[in-house]
């Protein structure tokens, strides 16, 4: 209505003639006019002489003015009741910083549950490239542990060392100091990123190795190999720490057996590499190359690893899922959860250090690395005493040994996880893994004395026996940590790694000193027979872990 009375008027006041009759509006109107010509400077009853202007020109302005009023007047009362009917709305800076601040927080969550789904998959990206950082550097790792092994030779020649009581010296103090480091790598695991903790020790035990290979005397090689040994307990624990937060436990027995084939990837290349140099260009070289490869090591892993699905997603947003859709830190946690509602989790005491079955594991774990270290530490040795004609070709036949441990590690994963698919609901689940260390123990009894018994004269017979003996005991090297793991409490999972590699690294404190004291004594037949009656121990201890139950199959029974 406003419209047609404005429209109208404006024509009415444009075209030429009298004006028109005025209506009652247009009464009204014209005192509007009035003081609309009254600000522009002029009276209401001024002449035309005043003002110097034709007074047809300002009687025709004023008409136009009264005219258009009315549109003006109904286009704002128009946009009024518009804004009426829709609502009284925020301010446009309002909704803009309102909608802004919504869309940000929308896609903030998108794009981590993105984050996190993209975590979840199989194929994951981050989750493959930290599994072979884990692999890699803890390969490069036991470089800095195997490589006195393989430079000593060369080593004792050049400081004119008659006996084996030096380099025995130098093999206990390693373990002893490596066993301690162990537990302390498996707390500060629980507690710290997993990635700092394996950078960090990685960087001191290679920075060690050189500081070895630029020592001269006795008792600087015995402190910095020491020392090393202080720190080389702080790359295992964090690597099981990040394979147990992104493998889902299904899958983590085989993944854990790859990750534990590091060790003999490692000591199937260090022959040749610390050997080699050794070999080639003196027994520094044996010590500085493998520490200068995990300097490098190191600070490649520390800026590929990712501690944990969730690393980069919102706090809100759950960690990489498994393959049933939950993921591996939210299953724990409401398992603790769980666990806290009916009975408490135990303490460090009662759930390690007076359990008996941590203990059992822990000796049998001893036992393994008399055995191994043994024959890591003397092996070459016994080869050279039996007819090798060089240091060199000495490690690389004794290669065999790490090489049947790395096959020995997939087989044992693999095995252990058929039995435990076979294994009936009131089976124990680490029982079944702890058949299959009993077996290989057993069979490592029967080894050790055909290999003692081989001719010197057919090497290949002596790289066939080392390649089983390395395969069986590795295997139970691979799969003793695990079982700890799957029997010990959930907040104590990396804490019992440790523990069990604390006491298990016993062993090799007696692989070490004591062990040359036999061979000195009582000859390589004394060697063999310590070892021998190590594997039967072993068979002994193992043999009543085969019923062993996990701790969410203890928790349900506990519930019952």
């Amino acid at each position: 209505s406003c419209y047609s009375i404005g429209i109208p008027s404006v024509v009415m006041a444009l075209s030429p003639g009298p004006p028109p009759a005025r209506s009652p509006l247009q009464v009204g109107r014209s005192e509007i006019a009035v003081a609309s010509r009254a600000f522009a400077g002029r009276a209401p009853d001024c002449r035309p002489e005043h003002t110097g202007l034709p007074s047809r020109g300002l009687a025709h302005t004023a008409r136009v003015l009264e005219a258009s009023l009315p549109l003006l007047c109904g286009v704002a009362i128009a946009a009024g009741s518009r804004r009426l009917l829709r609502g009284v709305r925020p301010s446009r800076r309002h909704r803009d910083r309102h909608s802004s601040r919504t869309s940000w927080l929308a896609a903030a969550k998108a794009s981590a549950a993105q984050a996190a789904e993209l975590d979840a998959r199989p194929f994951s990206w981050p989750k493959w490239r930290t599994f072979w950082a884990c692999f890699f550097g803890y390969a490069v790792c036991y470089f800095t542990r195997q490589s006195l092994s393989y430079t000593a030779p060369v080593l004792k020649v050049a400081m004119g060392w008659d006996g084996l009581s030096q380099l025995g010296q130098l093999s206990s103090l390693f373990p002893l100091a490596y066993g301690s480091s162990r537990f302390l790598g498996g707390v500060l695991g629980d507690r710290m990123s997993p990635k700092t903790v394996f950078a960090l020790g990685l960087t001191i035990c290679g920075s060690l190795n050189i500081a070895f290979g630029l020592s001269s005397t006795l008792p600087q090689f015995a402190a910095f190999w020491f020392l090393n040994g202080c720190f080389q307990g702080l790359a295992a624990p964090p690597c099981v720490k990040m394979i147990t937060n992104w493998f889902d436990p299904k899958e983590r027995g085989l993944w854990w057996s790859v990750w534990h084939a590091s060790i003999n990837l490692g000591g199937f290349i260090i022959p040749f590499l610390a050997g080699g140099l050794a070999e080639g260009f003196g027994w520094r070289y044996g010590m500085i190359g493998p520490g200068a490869l995990a300097l490098l090591t190191a600070a490649i892993c520390f800026a590929v690893m990712r501690d944990a699905p969730e690393a980069k997603a919102a706090p809100s947003v759950s960690p990489a899922s498994d393959s049933a859709g939950k993921s591996v830190e939210s299953k724990s946690k409401e398992a603790s959860k769980a666990s806290s509602d009916d009975l408490p989790l135990p303490s460090m005491m009662e759930g390690l250090l007076l359990n008996p079955s941590q203990w059992a594991l822990g000796i049998a774990y001893l036992l393994v690395y008399v055995c191994r270290q043994g024959l890591g530490i003397w092996g070459v040795f016994y080869l050279l005493h039996t007819g090798a004609l060089t240091a060199a070709k000495a490690a690389a036949l004794f290669s065999g040994f790490e090489l049947g441990g790395l096959l020995g590690n997939l087989t044992a994963g693999a095995l252990s996880d058929f039995l435990l698919r076979r294994a009936g609901p009131n089976d124990g689940e680490p029982g079944q893994r702890a058949k299959v260390v009993t077996a290989y123990f057993l069979a490592t009894l029967l080894l050790l004395p055909a290999l003692a018994r081989c001719p010197m004269s057919m090497p290949w017979l002596q790289y066939g026996l080392l390649c089983a003996l390395g395969h069986f005991l590795c295997g139970s090297q691979l799969l003793l940590p695990l079982i700890a793991a799957e029997v010990a409490p959930k907040n104590l999972l990396a804490t019992a790694t440790g523990f069990i590699g604390w006491v298990g690294y016993f062993g090799a404190a007696v692989a070490g000193l004591p062990l040359s004291w036999v061979v000195q004594h009582l000859g390589w037949r004394g060697y063999f027979t310590v070892l021998t009656g190590a594997a039967g121990l072993g068979v002994l201890f193992a043999a009543p872990l085969t019923g062993l139950r996990s701790w969410d199959q203890q928790r349900a029974l506990e519930k019952r």
